[in-house]
């Protein structure tokens, strides 16, 4: 029992270190993006898409996504640190996103990729998205093994908050599919599998993935944590939660960007394509927010069907009182 214990702090430990590891590149890649900003703000309409002054820009490495990663990532190891009953399933939660949204620069970061950045920049983009990619497949390791040694009974999510998380995030994956759609009748297959895979003239950062990659990737994030609240499975609540704050910086972000550009004040003389995008960023933001509130509550206790615990009755329950008729000899 005790090696046990000792391997099981090791293999917690290690997994810390590595959710530590994957925000510390997050952290360092955003202050270097804030060193060369002529003012701090600029960042962030870099993130909403909106170019601030390109005639002096500095290519920039980082986008939305590093900060909600970074928190992420840091999150799941303070949750090790604690030795939270979750932390393996946080650990997991930001394994998947890590990788889908790390893998991309890999292939994207060639030679020609993203003009005005130099060799040293693209070397070291490289070597985030390689160290991510090793450090997101270890941390899946990590996290398989504390699941395995994990106590099991933990309650179901509370039906209320899961079944309303669940329509939201099956709505908003739905609505990320549509548009999909729409870009594969709009650009035909070719093109639109160049938006998935992308090259390097259509990234604006050293470390962005392709557009459509990251609304495919957001919209797999969706979908299953929509199935798994809709299950009410306490598993799913990390993922939930990183895939509701995915979506609210989506659609905040976009929105943000309207609003400077002064579309939202004109919201009725828009044309019909650009109402639809603020209307879906919008959704996003609003079933972001709500998720974020309905998962962030505990699950509810063990279930009384699976039978006491530890020999403990529920309570309201009393022992069977002793028979009337005791047997012979008694």
């Amino acid at each position: 029992m005790g090696r046990r214990r000792a391997r099981a702090r090791g293999v917690g430990g290690f997994g810390a270190l590595l959710g530590l590891l994957l925000a510390l590149l997050s952290a360092g890649w955003i202050a270097r993006d804030l060193a060369v900003a002529q003012y701090p703000l600029d960042i962030w309409w870099l993130w909403a898409g909106v170019p601030i002054r390109p005639e002096g820009a500095v290519v920039r490495a980082t986008t939305l996504l590093d900060p909600v990663l970074g928190f992420g990532c840091l999150f799941a190891a303070v949750a090790v640190l604690r030795r939270s009953p979750s932390a393996p399933r946080a650990l997991s939660a930001v394994a998947v996103a890590t990788l889908l949204f790390r893998v991309p620069p890999l292939w994207s970061l060639g030679a020609d990729g993203l003009p005005g950045a130099g060799a040293g920049a693209r070397g070291w983009a490289l070597i985030t998205a390689g160290v991510a990619l090793v450090g997101s497949v270890s941390l899946l390791i990590v996290a398989a093994a504390g699941r395995s040694g994990a106590a099991r009974g933990e309650g179901r999510l509370r039906r209320a908050p899961a079944v309303g998380a669940a329509l939201l995030l099956v709505g908003a994956g739905l609505v990320l599919v549509a548009w999909q759609v729409c870009s594969v009748r709009e650009l035909g297959w070719s093109a639109y599998w160049g938006s998935v895979v992308g090259d390097g003239d259509a990234h604006r950062a050293l470390l962005q993935p392709p557009v459509n990659w990251s609304l495919l990737s957001l919209t797999l994030l969706s979908l299953v944590s929509a199935a798994g609240a809709a299950r009410r499975a306490p598993a799913v609540q990390p993922l939930g939660l990183l895939t509701a704050s995915l979506l609210l910086a989506h659609g905040a972000a976009a929105l943000a960007a309207a609003q400077r550009a002064g579309l939202i004040g004109h919201f009725g003389a828009l044309a019909p394509r650009t109402q639809l995008d603020l209307v879906t960023a919008s959704f996003a933001a609003l079933a972001g927010l709500v998720v974020l509130l309905a998962l962030a509550r505990p699950a509810a206790g063990a279930d009384a069907s699976r039978g006491p615990v530890g020999g403990q009755l529920p309570p309201g329950y009393a022992p069977p009182p002793p028979p009337s008729d005791l047997p012979p000899n008694w």
